[in-house]
């Protein structure tokens, strides 16, 4: 079973306001913006090493941000026709939703072609290690 998403704001750090309106109200997603070279470099160029699984919406490598950060950087693929107001809303939801045992989303990159979420980075356990701490 894999969890991964939900968002988290960082003081300091350029944010970009996506406008999600929709029938059902209004509403505002705020993460970090990652430019593509920088979420590139932090993977060694999406290098397979770095790949830590894959998924119907495209593969997640493990990368570490110029300041020491690990993280984890979900590319979208091409091939999952997740179009830009899918993606948006997708950071929407992950960025509202908060709880103990759900990574949160640090960001995403919409560049060109480009659709990555950017998630905290946990290393990998099992759920019962997980919800059973000692």
């Amino acid at each position: 079973m894999s969890c991964c998403f939900f968002g988290a704001r960082k003081e300091g750090h350029d944010l970009v306001h996506h406008d999600t309106r929709d029938t059902g109200g209004d509403s505002i997603a705020s993460t970090k913006n990652f430019s593509f070279n920088e979420l590139r470099l932090a993977t060694n160029n999406f290098h397979q090493t770095n790949k830590i699984g894959r998924g119907g919406f495209g593969t997640v490598y493990k990368g570490t941000l110029k300041q020491g950060k690990e993280v984890a950087v979900k590319t979208l693929a091409a091939e999952s026709r997740q179009g830009l107001q899918e993606f948006l809303t997708e950071i929407e939801t992950t960025s509202n939703v908060k709880h103990p045992n759900l990574v949160e989303i640090i960001g995403c990159c919409a560049d060109g072609n480009n659709r990555i979420l950017v998630y905290e980075y946990l290393e990998n356990r099992s759920l019962d290690q997980a919800l059973f701490k000692d």
